[in-house]
C-alpha cells in the first residue's frame, strides 16, 4: 500500500521505550501502529505500539 512505511519491517527485533528489557518482533505495521510479538513468549497475545515508542 503507498504511504504504509514504517521505520520497522515485519520480523525485526524492537523494544518498547518503557521496558527496553522485553524484547519484541514486529508482526504487521498497518495504519501507523505496529502489532509485536513477545520474542520470549510467542504465545502470548500481541501487543500493540506506535513508532515513537519503540527502539531498534
Amino acid at each position: 500500500m503507498v504511504g504504509q512505511e514504517g521505520k520497522f519491517k515485519p520480523g525485526d527485533t524492537v523494544y518498547d521505550k518503557a521496558n527496553p528489557e522485553v524484547k519484541l518482533i514486529v508482526r504487521l505495521y498497518y495504519r501507523r501502529i505496529y502489532y509485536c510479538k513477545l520474542a520470549e513468549d510467542p504465545e502470548k497475545k500481541e501487543v500493540v505500539f506506535f513508532e515513537r515508542e519503540l527502539l531498534s
